[in-house]
């Protein structure tokens, strides 16, 4: 049977010869589809048309009908092991809890499994091979593995996805089938997105647009963003909706059996809109073909979309995002840790063939010692030394002399300082208009060797100071103020496109600035003009989800650095994200410890390297950075 979605008279007379045939995919519980033809009808909805198969599986849930997961059955399937459970005709999803210490006994699998960690350790042993999860981790078996899992100290709690269903779970479920119910259905012809039997992290998984770009906007961004993975039969899309916005109404030929996770929204189910969020976690089914919606809170929402079969639209969108990836990163390339005891590493700086950035040493309520502060220099392999202690350095760059250039926070001065020694060389910048300057935060060139600072007042007597600014030293030494105070909370991260014409800076967190890095035109005196939002950096569940509205915005946005083609790398609790020239989305680095500034350089300047809190790492990339000076080989 093919089911076709879209504007059709076709629809009723294929729902009634469904019925005839007896499908267990169109029980009585199809009373919708005349409701659902009216809505499409009424709308103009267009949809995909595909070949769906069926199965002799009847669904746990009620079609379009939402229901909190403490509803859903629960089922014991070992000492310490248990799952609640929901499933379509052909997919089981399972939220698996295991105490510490608990076993999964070995079962060899008829199904594809794909298992992701929300919380928690396991070891899972899979024929000869033993993996070792955690946090985050996803795992893909094919059928005919045979599994165990044994559960770490703090127990475990994943999610996972079966298909076909597995008929001995809907047992345990109080819904038994018979011996000779029909779960399998022919081969859909997808290659899967991940490899059977290797760990991945879904952080590592790029974001993919679902909607296209939000319109009237200075920068391009959709509003729903999608971490999309999928096995032969299967579709998983961990979805994130922005604050307030809207998926429009639409259909799909696919099954769509979704669980709320965070935030909350208006469920739009035909002709209706059903509250749901993700502290409950509302559960429902979604046949294929229903109408439906999605209109978001204050907080945006996060979902888990499973899809049966996988949808091929959804496998074209993966794929262009990725391929804008891969254009920087090749696949399977992750980064490396080069070295780690640090305090809070910032301000890195390729030069004459090391690399260069600051320990600041900070307390816990992020006072400083500046006495324990230093200067590092460090080799490609990782060895390092301080070059200068005592001061707390933050951003650098190279000087037009094969030095450096240093932001001195504590001493409200922009320095130069000797590569080999850490001896200050010269004052480059200490007032703007006979007021003496803030902290110094970070610092980029212009093509004329004119200096850019950041002053987001980020030290202890920051109140007797004249605001967060950005200011402008040209080659001649004369210095103003370019972006005055109260434009934005923080101005932290500051770049300039390889042509010269296009200054940007970021805000770390709070409003004015939110989590935007913004664009400015640059002037023939290095004033700037035309300020615009240029992108849009993506923010974790945390953030999201803070009581108050200013928090929202802590992307803790701090250095940039950009490549020969444009492109904007940001660094960010997410990870180094990164933007093309003309603002699209590119795809985020993931690091185990997050970035806070990060640098192009290496012999042939592709190895971005990133400084974290107390950790240095480096990735290689595909692409050559940009930075006057260059790092002077």
């Amino acid at each position: 049977m093919k089911r076709v979605h879209r504007d059709s008279p076709l629809l009723v007379l294929l729902v009634c010869a469904v019925l005839i045939s007896g499908l267990a995919g169109c029980t009585a519980g199809n009373g919708w589809r005349a409701l659902n033809q009216e809505v499409i009808e009424e709308h103009n909805i267009k949809g995909r048309e595909r070949d769906i198969p069926h199965t002799q599986v009847t669904p746990s849930l009620e079609a379009g009908k939402t229901v909190p997961s403490s509803e859903l059955p629960v089922i014991q399937i070992a000492e310490g092991v248990q799952a609640s459970v929901a499933w379509g005709e052909g997919v089981l999803m399972e939220r698996l809890s295991m105490e510490a210490g608990s076993s999964y006994p070995e079962q060899a699998l008829a199904e594809e499994v794909i298992t992701l960690v929300e919380e928690g350790s396991a070891t899972v042993t899979a024929g000869e091979e033993t993996f070792e999860l955690s946090k985050d981790s996803l795992l893909y078996l094919t059928p005919g593995s045979k599994r165990s899992l044994k559960a770490g100290d703090q127990g475990l709690k994943a999610i996972e996805v079966f298909s076909p269903v597995r008929l001995d779970h809907l047992s345990l479920a109080g819904k038994p089938h018979g011996d000779n119910t029909r779960v399998s259905f022919p081969d859909q012809g997808v290659t899967p997105s991940i490899e059977p039997n290797k760990v991945y992290n879904l952080n590592e998984i790029q974001w993919t647009g679902l909607t296209p770009p939000v319109e009237d906007k200075t920068y391009k961004r959709s509003a729903a963003l999608s971490r999309l993975i999928w096995g032969k039969n299967v579709m998983l899309s961990w979805i994130r909706m922005d604050p307030n916005s809207n998926f429009p109404l639409h259909i799909h030929p696919e099954d769509q059996l979704m669980i709320t996770l965070r935030g909350s929204l208006e469920q739009g189910i035909l002709d209706a809109r059903h509250p749901i969020n993700g502290k409950e976690q509302h559960t429902h089914l979604l046949p294929g073909g229903m109408v439906h919606s999605g209109h978001m809170g204050e907080h945006g929402a996060d979902a888990l979309d499973i899809f049966w079969p996988v949808r091929p639209d959804y496998i074209s969108y993966a794929e262009k995002q990725n391929a804008l990836y891969r254009e920087v990163i090749d696949p399977g390339v992750k980064p490396v840790k080069l070295a780690e005891g640090f305090v809070f590493t910032e301000g890195p700086t390729w030069l004459k063939g090391n690399l260069y950035f600051s320990d600041m040493h900070f307390r816990a309520d992020w006072s400083a010692d500046v006495s324990k502060s230093r200067t590092i220099r460090m080799s490609p392999d990782g060895k390092w030394k301080a070059i200068a202690k005592g001061m707390q350095t933050n951003g650098t760059i190279a000087s037009r002399r094969g030095h450096l250039l240093v932001c001195d926070m504590f001493g409200h001065r922009v320095i130069e300082m000797s590569r080999h020694n850490g001896r200050i060389l010269r004052t480059v910048l200490s007032r703007v208009g006979g007021t003496r300057i803030d902290g110094p935060n970070d610092i980029v060139m212009d093509l004329k060797g004119g200096i850019y600072v950041t002053d987001p007042q980020f030290i202890p007597d920051a109140k007797k100071m004249p605001g967060t600014q950005v200011y402008y030293r040209d080659p001649k030494g004369r210095s103003k103020v370019v972006i005055p105070a109260g434009e934005y909370a923080m101005p932290n991260g500051v770049e300039i496109s390889p042509d010269g014409k296009t200054f940007y800076v970021n805000n770390t967190w709070l409003q004015p600035g939110e989590n935007f890095v913004w664009a400015y035109d640059v002037q023939e005196d290095g004033s700037l003009d035309n300020k615009r939002k240029f992108a849009m950096l993506n923010l974790g569940p945390d953030v999201l989800d803070a009581e108050e509205v200013k928090d929202r915005f802590n992307s803790q946005a701090d250095g940039m650095a950009v490549d020969m083609d444009g492109r904007i790398y940001v660094a960010t609790l997410s990870g180094a994200q990164i933007f093309d020239a003309d603002g699209n989305y590119v795809g985020t680095i993931w690091c185990p410890q997050f970035p806070v500034s990060l640098t192009f350089g290496g012999e042939n300047y592709d190895v971005l390297y990133m400084v974290g809190q107390s950790s240095v790492w480096s990735v290689q990339t595909k692409v050559k950075g940009f930075r006057f000076p260059a790092g002077l080989n």
